[in-house]
């Protein structure tokens, strides 16, 4: 019989979102080209050289592909590169940010439900495509277009939410309900049954 590995693994991070994690925590990212003779001295000491050149060239693939398809810039003379976060990366960024965001959930289910209902014109689509993709990475289950339930406290979620995607009282309406109609299919979906 075979052994199995009982090892865990960590969770993969895509390189492309190591690399715009970066950009917004730094502002700009400067690589640097080391000068040859310098670079063979270090490889003589250095035994993990070849998986080290490995990952820099991981890292320029990366950045390239990240500029051609717009989500970075990049400036600089022959060498050096500057490479800085593009308002179409910075879209992205929220993205990887809102994939991340887990509401605490208690120990027990109070028994109520959190309704999420929105109305977002047709002039503000992509606010209101992002706003269905936070709550959807936040867990919450859609009941329709435009109104999602979650089971837990999320008031200070749904308050970041609004002042993130600058939307009004008028625009996103959030309420407790004690009771929905026929939740078994929303009890079993989030566990509760």
């Amino acid at each position: 019989m075979r052994k199995m590995r009982t090892e865990r693994r960590r969770p993969y991070l895509p390189i492309r979102n190591l690399i715009i994690r970066t950009l917004a925590t730094s502002g700009v990212l400067t690589v640097a080209l080391v000068a040859p003779k310098t670079l063979n001295l270090l490889k003589q000491l250095d035994r993990g050289s070849v998986n080290r050149t490995d990952l820099y060239r991981k890292i320029t693939q990366a950045i390239t592909k990240l500029e051609y398809t717009g989500l970075v810039k990049t400036s600089g003379e022959r060498g050096q590169r500057r490479v800085e976060l593009t308002d179409k990366g910075y879209m992205v960024l929220e993205t990887i940010y809102a994939e991340e965001y887990r509401i605490p959930e208690p120990a027990f289910w109070d028994g109520k439900w959190r309704i999420v209902m929105f109305d977002v014109r047709e002039k503000r689509r992509n606010t209101r495509i992002r706003l269905r993709i936070l709550l959807q990475n936040a867990g919450f289950l859609r009941l329709q277009d435009s109104v999602w339930v979650y089971p837990y406290p999320c008031e200070e979620f749904i308050e970041l939410i609004r002042a993130h995607l600058k939307t009004g009282v008028g625009e996103m309406l959030c309420f407790v309900a004690k009771a929905l109609e026929s939740d078994r299919r929303l009890r079993e979906h989030f566990r509760l049954a």
